[in-house]
């Protein structure tokens, strides 16, 4: 049996796509961004959302648009993947990295505040809602609130439950958006967006991600409109094609059947793994977005490595990820930061033990029996 990580959904007929942009003769931002803009505010309830090219694009918008200072700093979590952090460095602000808590992969909001009591230079917080589960928000904006600061959502993992997490008091605050080629949704292998109620916020990044234009191509040229323009600031690529959006669209129709194969293929897992000694099961509830599911080996137990466990794995047809190598593990960030392994005794342990098994809906219920069954040979084989 040959079992990827990961497999997306393409529909077996392409012209249910292609009609909706190639065959009009409009490629790149036009109408089908629009819509696909407004299919995502209507599902997260915020009033402004920017189509872009990636996540990354807009977690760098976002904090491009609060026009913060080189040498300015952001709180992230040391566990997660390394656009959470480039975004602010991009612009020349620098990030204060937080362990995981004792009890799961998100950041450990206890260390927060006392950070914060000790450095001004701090002007954001960028938390990100690992594999789908939920940061404290209403805590974090109370903190955030308290210190004044941008609260930046990487919710490229959390589509689906992003709406629980919504806050419309606290102004000074996005989220951003995954479409990538594993999300749950994808714009055909790359995408992103931005949702905020700020509409300060949302103008400026709207004109940020088009080379800070006035009027983009669809507004210029739609109906024989104006074609005159200006740009009024320094703008960067990172606007969203009507190819995109038309491949996310045909996604969208499908986001609740697919979160159900995605629920019955965790609630299995869960049930058929739980009784096996030498696994830490995540804690996955209705507030999830299923995006991962991630066990850990209790290696105390095994007689083999996280990274043989995963050899094996392979050699069984089975693709296995890990999410992600701490961010002080990575080489630039190590000598930049002068980062210690120390200092992240959280997040080591987890790296250590941590293995994303296949979830998405293309994965059949043999294919899922046979990763159980595989997992339980090999505890059975190599536990102490």
């Amino acid at each position: 049996m040959n079992i990827p990580f990961h497999k997306p959904n393409i529909p077996s007929n392409l012209e249910k796509i292609n009609t909706r942009s190639i065959k009009s003769g409009w490629l790149t931002t036009g109408s089908q961004v629009s819509k696909f803009e407004k299919k995502l505010s209507n599902y997260l309830l915020y009033n402004h959302i920017i189509a872009l090219n990636s996540c990354t694009a807009g977690l760098h918008l976002a904090l491009a648009a609060k026009d913060f200072n080189k040498g300015d700093k952001f709180i992230a979590p040391v566990l997660t993947f390394v656009s959470t952090i480039e975004c602010g460095e991009y612009l020349g602000m620098s990030p204060v990295l937080i362990d995981s808590n004792e009890s799961g992969f998100l950041i450990d909001l206890n260390l927060i505040e006392d950070i914060l009591k000790k450095d001004s230079k701090i002007k954001a917080i960028v938390p990100m809602h690992y594999g789908g589960e939920l940061n404290d928000m209403e805590n974090i904006i109370t903190i955030a609130d308290r210190y004044g600061l941008f609260v930046l959502e990487d919710a490229a993992h959390a589509l689906e439950n992003s709406i629980l997490n919504k806050n419309v008091t606290y102004l000074d605050h996005a989220v951003a958006f995954s479409f990538y080629a594993n999300k749950n949704i994808t714009s055909a292998g790359e995408g992103g967006a931005l949702a905020t109620n700020n509409s300060k916020l949302a103008h400026k990044v709207k004109k940020l991600s088009l080379h800070g234009i006035t009027k983009d191509g669809w507004n210029r040229f739609k109906k024989f409109g104006k074609w005159e323009y200006d740009i009024t600031e320094l703008g960067f690529k990172y606007n969203m094609t009507d190819v995109s959006a038309s491949f996310a669209l045909w996604q969208w129709e499908h986001i609740k059947e697919w979160q159900s194969i995605r629920n019955a293929i965790v609630t299995k897992y869960t049930e058929r793994l739980k009784d096996v000694e030498g696994l830490i099961l995540p804690t996955i509830n209705n507030d999830h977005a299923m995006h991962l599911y991630v066990i850990r080996l209790k290696l105390k137990l095994w007689r083999i490595s996280r990274n043989e466990f995963i050899e094996k794995m392979n050699e069984r047809g089975i693709g296995l990820a890990v999410h992600y190598k701490p961010i002080h593990k990575l080489s630039y960030y190590k000598k930049m930061y002068n980062l210690k392994q120390g200092d992240f005794p959280i997040a080591n342990k987890l790296f250590n033990s941590i293995v994303s098994l296949p979830l998405y809906p293309l994965l059949r219920p043999r294919e899922v029996d046979y990763i159980i069954s595989t997992i339980k040979v090999l505890y059975e084989k190599y536990s102490k």
